[in-house]
This record gives structure tokens, sequence and C-alpha cells, in this order.
């Protein structure tokens, strides 16, 4: 018996209900994934995480007593991380694991989200892209709230399409789920609800009829109520962001390299979102229009966000820093998505259309991966904390004490507790626990050397954020070197700061 091939049109429908079925999400959130535990724990651990650190080893009190008046745009974050901390604890991959499954979820809601907005092609496509694109391994491998509005986004959106499908016939469970999720968004960073504005042009654009807008607006007014309630009272906290940039094109061309991955990837991923519009447009990927367009739903999620706070920035202080849109990201994956499906319609033969595929996919991923390998080492952070916890951990001793010439550096010290604290903190009024706050509080300078009478070894460090020649900082020095005579043991100097350690070399003499 002679066995026969499968006719054509019997594959590709096989092919077209695989595609429609769950292993495209399930196998893009695993790449996601798979790409982004790829050297998770190189990375040192830095400023901010030392945040998350911070907070999260605090008691619910305590955390609390913080939030009035410092960190409270971070309080929901920093409450759900407070529980896994306490199973898993603060190491690196511990600490960013949750950020890492955050975005291979989003891949997986991309997947479904693009399948559902312009074909199956499309949501495999921009899935791939999702988890190969460096922004997403950078955000996947940080322990803050970032990646989880990347994935919130993705989902608020997704309900949102499906409230706006035309043969929906309770859309008011979508609307229900999706104000929630904006909510959400918001919470975990109050930027997040300028979503809000990207789906009302959506809505513009894709022109419902008017109970769908009725609804879209009192969901909306749903979820920016506790949200408004959470900007007015973080209005005293603005002077945590007082260090953010003006609006300027050097700022605008760094979000552009932001949304695009690199440099070097805003050429490929801009040709291939306009290739993703033009074909989703000119009807070559083609989708039953039962609910908005791709194009609809993904650039105004990737561009009004930044033109919104771009704008409040130029007429106000500075609001808008390049990592608080993390959430739009997936919108360039979409239009990416579009462009490499439409690039399947380039060729008129089947069998050529690979072709065309592989080389858009090459010119996005082999530039990748050095961006990919940078993001990967260990000082890629602004505080390779990891370097200096590696030289107190290599030659200090016990009753070895330490000081911080300024908060700044015992915050980013938290990056590392079962490292530093080891040393007696010998420049602490009161520790950040007892203070409500990151830096704790510190003693003047003139109370510093009777501290340090009886210690043999100290460590002082520094931080890139501090001034070297302003008075307090000065001051603390010359404070250390009276505690002295000593002699310098080391000097280790490292991306973000320095370390210097003196030992005695003789009794301490007060000058009173």
């Amino acid at each position: 018996m002679v066995a026969t091939a499968s006719p054509p049109r019997d594959r590709t429908a096989r092919v077209t209900r695989l595609l429609a079925g769950p292993a495209p999400p399930v196998a893009c959130a695993a790449l996601t994934l798979a790409v982004a535990l790829v050297g998770i724990g190189t990375p040192s651990l830095w400023l901010d995480e030392g945040a998350t650190i911070s907070m999260t080893t605090r008691s619910y009190g305590d955390m609390l007593r913080v939030f009035p008046h410092l960190d409270l745009v971070h309080a929901l974050y920093y409450m759900v991380m407070k529980p896994w901390v306490a199973v898993f604890g603060t190491g690196a991959l511990a600490l960013r694991l949750p950020s890492a499954l955050a975005m291979a979820a989003a891949a997986a809601g991309l997947a479904v989200l693009g399948r559902r907005c312009l074909g199956p092609p499309t949501g495999l496509a921009a899935g791939l892209a999702w988890a190969a694109g460096p922004q997403t391994s950078r955000w996947a491998q940080e322990a803050r709230s970032y990646a989880m509005t990347a994935a919130v986004a993705v989902l608020a959106t997704y309900l949102l399409v499906r409230a706006l499908d035309r043969d929906e016939r309770r859309p008011w469970r979508w609307f229900a789920g999706y104000a929630a999720a904006v909510a959400v968004l918001g919470f975990l960073h109050l930027d997040g609800a300028l979503l809000l504005a990207a789906h009302g042009v959506t809505l513009l654009l894709t022109r419902p009829r008017a109970g769908v807008w009725l609804r879209w607006l009192a969901s909306a007014a749903v979820a920016t109520a506790p949200l408004v309630v959470l900007a007015l009272a973080a209005q005293d906290q603005k002077d945590q962001v007082k260090w953010l940039p003006r609006p300027s094109w050097d700022v605008a061309w760094t979000q552009l390299q932001f949304l695009a991955g690199d440099r070097v990837l805003v050429a490929p991923v801009v040709t291939l979102a306009l290739l993703g519009v033009g074909a989703s447009v000119s009807g070559r990927v083609s989708v039953p229009r039962r609910t908005a367009s791709l194009p609809a739903v993904a650039l105004p999620w990737a561009l009004v966000p930044t033109v919104l706070l771009l704008l409040v920035s130029s007429v106000t202080d500075p609001v808008f820093y390049y990592r608080y849109t993390t959430y739009c990201l997936p919108a360039v994956a979409l239009l990416v998505g579009a462009g490499l499906a439409g690039s399947l319609t380039v060729a008129r033969r089947p069998a050529a259309r690979a072709v065309p595929v592989a080389a858009a996919a090459a010119v996005l991923v082999v530039p990748s991966l050095r961006v990919h390998g940078d993001i990967r080492r260990q000082d890629s952070r602004l505080d390779d904390m990891r370097a200096a916890a590696d030289a107190v951990r290599a030659h200090a001793r016990p009753g070895d004490a330490i000081v911080y010439l300024a908060g700044s550096a015992r915050w980013s010290a938290a990056a590392y507790p079962d490292v530093f604290g080891r040393l007696r903190d010998a420049g602490v009024s009161t520790d950040p626990v007892a203070a409500a706050n990151l830096k704790g509080r510190d003693l003047l300078p003139r109370e510093l050397p009777p501290r340090l009478a009886r210690t043999d070894r100290v460590w002082v460090m520094n931080h890139r954020s501090l001034d070297p020649h302003a008075p307090i900082i000065e001051r603390r020095e010359r404070a250390v070197q009276s505690a002295g005579p000593w002699r310098r043991a080391g000097t280790w100097t490292y991306r973000g700061g320095w370390l210097v350690l003196f030992e005695r070399t003789g009794p301490y003499r007060s000058s009173r």
C-alpha cells in the first residue's frame, strides 16, 4: 500500500488549528522565561533593588510607617513582594524571579492579543519578538514593579479588546475586569494610568457604538477614582523625582531607543512596525474585523503615554523617565509582530515566504545579541554593589565598623544585607527601619570620633550620588581621620562608588 501525502489544504488547516490553540501562547511564555533566566543572577543588585530588599524585609507595620512620606507609589509592589521574600529570600535570582514570570505572562498575553487583533501569525510573531527583545530581559532581571506593569497592561488591553468585540453579548464582564486591571496597573506605577488615555484614542479610531463609550467611561471612572486619591496623597513626595531631566531632543531620542530596545534596533524596529501597520491597513494580513484593529490598539499604546508625560514635563515639574513607560513596550512587540507577519506576504510562492521572515528576524536578533550580553554583565547597573560586597566578604573581620558618608550609601548597601549587616554601622543615629525611610539618619560629624575610639578597623563607603566637595561629606571624612591614627589598608573602586579600609596604628586621642 503506497502512502499518500496529506493534501496541502489539510496541512494548512492543521497549522491554522495549531496557531489558534494554546500552544503559541505557552511557547512564547516558555521562551521568554528561558531567555530571562539566562544570567539573571549575574548583574549586581543595585540601589533601586536595595530599596525593595530594605522594604520587604520589614514588618508590615514598619512598612506602613514609611508610605505617608516615602515610596507610596510603590506600596502595592512592596506588599506583593513581602511574602515572596519571606519564603524565597533576597538573593538575586529569588528577588528577580517574579519579574521574569511577569514578562513570561506578558508574552502569553501578547500572543493571544495579537491573534485576536490581526490573526494567529501576528500573535505568535509578537510573542516571539517580545521574548527576543533586550528590554524584556532587562526588566525581567530587575526586582522592581516595571515587569509587572507590562504584564498588567497587556491584560488590561486584552480585556478592552474583548469588550469591543462586536459579537460579545455581555461586554460588562470584560469592562469590569478591565477597570480592575487598570487600577492595579496604576497602583503598581502611577504613570500606568495613562494607558487609559491610549485606550481612549483606540476607541476614537475604532468608532464603537455610544453604549460602548458609556461602558468604557464608567470603567475608567471606577479605575481612576482610587488612583486620584493615590496621586493626591503622593503629591508631598515629589522630591523623590526632582532629579528627572527636562524634556529635550536627547530625552526623546533616549525614549525611542528604549522602546526599540537599543540604538542599533531603532531602524529595524521602526521599519517592521511601519510594515505591520501597512499590512494591517492594506488588508494583506487579514482577519475578520470583530474588534479593534491592531494599529488602533498598538500605536496609541506605544506613543500616547510618552507624549503626555513629555508635554506635562515641559510645563510643570519633570515627571518623565524612560523606564516609567515599560508598560508601553508590549505595544512595540505587537507592531513588530504585525510586521513579521506582513513579511509573509512579500513572496508570492508559499515555499519562498520563509525567506523574508527569516531575514527580518535576523535583522532583529543579531544586533540584539550584544545588547543582551551587556545587560547581563555584573556592572550593567548603575551600582555594582556586588563588587563592594565581595570586597567586604573577603577582607572584613569581626568587630569591623563602617561609616557611610551619606544615607544613599547606606541605602545602596541594603542590596547585600547579609554582607554589610556584619559590619557595625558607626555613623548611624537612627537606622532606616526606626527612621521609617531608606537612608536612616546620620550622626553629626563631631559625634563620629568617639564612636570610632575603640575601633581597630573601619570601612568608609562613598556613593555616586554624593558630591565629594560637599561640606558635610568633607566634614565626615575629616571626622573619621580625626578618630585615628590610621593607615589605609585597602581601596576598592567599583561602578557607583568606592570603599576604603583603614586600620588603626595607634590609640585614639580626643582633641577635647
